[in-house]
């Protein structure tokens, strides 16, 4: 089992380095891409992100009255897709980037939170480190994420704060890019990685370098059975996952 001590990486090698060189990394490239990176999301999954999405708030045990945290919400598609199939009581969208968030916002104020069914503004939005959060223990009743968790270089500790913020019982609901369990998927999806994501990312941005560094933050992530391993030594139970895109793809559930 993965030791539940903290300890941090470089994001893109999965090996130990100062927080430091990741965090700033990840703020920069995200600042960079922020306008576009709702079109990457669609064109590089091939129109899919949507579906994985819409599977992921499945998923989420999510009611009318579940307060919510998306941490790592980015742009806010994981908060819009709840809002649209799910109708909570209050969403709060978090992100460590504020660029990323402020194309959220943008978002909201034209409309994209409201529910389908009540015309009323259920989302808030907050630059958040998913590491050390502010907010009191016992907080939230679903979180979710989205492609975030990879990018934290102590994801123990954010693993654990996401564990301390849910109420008991509260359910955490994790999206991922993982590992697919056979070798010719996985051989295929590696030449993907190498060279097809730096090329949507060149179309879209002009800026290949900062999405070799996303291709090689995917390929560093642990499979998903090491990632069940983290989730369990940040204490929580009923750990399970369920594998979209043949494993590419997998979406974690865990409950407080």
């Amino acid at each position: 089992m993965t030791d539940s001590k903290s300890h941090t990486i470089d994001t893109a090698t999965g090996k130990e380095a100062p927080a430091e060189i990741s965090e700033e990394r990840v703020l920069n490239i995200f600042t960079e891409i922020a306008e576009q990176y709702e079109r990457f999301n669609r064109s590089s999954s091939f129109h899919q992100d949507h579906k994985w999405l819409d599977r992921l708030v499945e998923l989420a045990p999510i009611t009318s009255s579940s307060r919510i945290l998306d941490v790592a919400g980015g742009t806010g598609e994981v908060t819009f897709a709840i809002c649209r199939k799910a109708h909570p009581a209050h969403i709060l969208l978090t992100d460590y980037t504020p660029a990323m968030l402020e194309v959220a916002k943008r978002r909201i104020a034209a409309g994209d939170a409201r529910s389908v069914n009540v015309d009323t503004q259920v989302v808030d939005a907050q630059v958040v480190d998913a590491q050390k959060m502010p907010f009191e223990d016992n907080s939230f009743d679903v979180v979710t994420m989205a492609y975030g968790i990879r990018n934290m270089p102590d994801r123990m500790a954010a693993l654990r704060e996401i564990r301390r913020v849910l109420v008991p019982g509260g359910t955490a609901c994790i999206l991922e890019f993982s590992t697919p369990p056979r070798p010719v998927e996985r051989a295929f999806y590696n030449l993907y990685l190498k060279w097809g994501i730096p090329a949507w990312g060149q179309h879209y941005t002009g800026k290949r370098e900062d999405f070799v560094y996303l291709a090689d933050s995917i390929k560093a992530f642990p499979a998903q059975e090491e990632f069940c391993d983290m989730l369990r030594a940040a204490g929580f139970g009923h750990v399970a996952y369920e594998n979209l895109a043949f494993g590419a793809v997998a979406i974690h559930t865990a409950v407080k």
